[in-house]
């Protein structure tokens, strides 16, 4: 077990404010091995729930045996009204549902209070409409998915305005024209792809936002990696842009790079967030595989509302324990909220930006904002946002 050290950081700025930062390290425990049980009946969610809990068990290289409980009576012994369920140690953790791996994974490092492991980037999803932007995503997620081994899905949509008689001869020829564009593009990558990454294509109908989204819960990927525009690079995420609606309408983070942006090797990451709590370590999980694969420091940064602003809540720490993670909070400042996070993450060489996508929140405050106050988010680098 590691421990602690605390300091204390000056920004220099115009407005100099004071930062209290702590950093905090990971513990280890270590537990005996628990009982699972799967209760059902051989369901098609059974099924389901028992493949996502052996993929989840996989990840966390757990060799644990999941004994299926499928006769009445002894379903009847549990305290449920419905199934499938899991149990662990005989605790019933849920009932009726099939939650995703990476669901099934978290639930098992909090009841079992395991060590955090550096958990794969198996799916990647980069939208194009073959635009400059869109190329300069790509690359970003083709480093991504080297270091971790990555599947690359790139996905082009299309949508069709043509009066009924000339739709189906119409849309044929743009289907066809995108498949031959997106094969070229991955042609033309595939020298790039490291050993085990592999990238297919995509072409769907349909709009882009809600394809995007879509595509990207259902099948669950890891990321979803888009191009913006713009001569401020991340100016054009909070202008109604396609990146804009896919970030409002999924649950699957989203990493929009701007397109000055160039991949180089990640060392510090700012995360910027509100006091309120984070719901479980699903909403970080793509910031800690991230993190963990590069080696980064996690900077948590908090700008002081006024007195009933309680600072970051404690569950942030807990969640972020796995890697190394400091504290930094604007105690005063005249500044505005968008341009005291764009000072922090200047005036420390930040490599991303982070961000919780929650309703009334932080992200929010960004995402409304006023014209004039959008020019002076002008941060070039990549913008992470995660979902609670």
């Amino acid at each position: 077990m590691y421990g602690a050290s605390c300091e204390m950081v000056f920004r220099k700025a115009k407005n100099p404010v004071v930062y209290f930062g702590c950093m905090l390290f990971k513990k280890t425990s270590h537990k005996e091995r628990p009982k699972l049980e799967l209760l059902g009946i051989g369901s098609a969610l059974n099924r389901k729930l028992k493949a996502n809990l052996l993929e989840a068990l996989a990840e966390l290289s757990l060799d644990m045996p999941v004994e299926e409980v499928t006769e009445i009576d002894k379903l009847l012994q549990y305290d449920i009204s419905g199934i499938p369920a899991l149990a662990i140690n005989g605790k019933v953790l849920f009932q009726q549902e099939v939650p995703s791996v990476s669901e099934l994974r978290q639930l098992l490092i909090n009841f079992l209070d395991l060590e955090p492991k550096d958990i794969p980037m198996k799916k990647i999803l980069v939208p194009t409409d073959f635009s400059a932007p869109a190329g300069n995503a790509l690359d970003y997620a083709i480093a991504i998915a080297n270091a971790f081994g990555s599947k690359i899905t790139l996905l082009h949509t299309y949508k069709v305005y043509s009066s009924a008689g000339m739709f189906l001869s119409v849309e044929s020829i743009i289907q066809q024209d995108a498949i031959e564009e997106v094969g070229k593009i991955i042609a033309q990558n595939k020298p790039k792809l490291e050993l085990g990454v592999t990238m297919e294509a995509k072409v769907l109908r349909g709009d882009a936002v809600s394809v995007i989204a879509d595509l990207a819960d259902l099948s669950e990927y890891d990321l979803i990696v888009m191009g913006t525009k713009g001569a401020t690079g991340l100016r054009e995420v909070f202008i109604g842009s396609v990146t804009n609606g896919v970030i409002r309408n999924t649950r699957t983070p989203v990493l929009a790079i701007p397109e000055s942006a160039v991949f180089k090797p990640l060392q510090t990451f700012v995360l910027a967030i509100d006091n309120l709590k984070l719901s479980s370590g699903l909403v970080v999980d793509a910031l800690l595989k991230l993190a963990q694969r590069f080696h980064v420091k996690v900077k948590i940064y908090h700008k002081d509302t006024g007195e009933a602003d309680q600072g970051i809540d404690p569950s942030v720490d807990q969640l972020l324990e796995p890697v190394e993670h400091s504290f930094h909070y604007e105690l005063k400042s005249d500044n505005g909220t968008i341009t005291s996070i764009d000072d922090f993450v200047a005036d420390n060489g930040a490599d991303m930006l982070c961000m919780v996508h929650r309703s009334r929140n932080l992200v929010d405050e960004v995402f409304h904002v006023s014209t004039t106050s959008k020019e002076a988010f002008h941060t070039k680098i990549p913008l992470l946002v995660l979902h609670d």
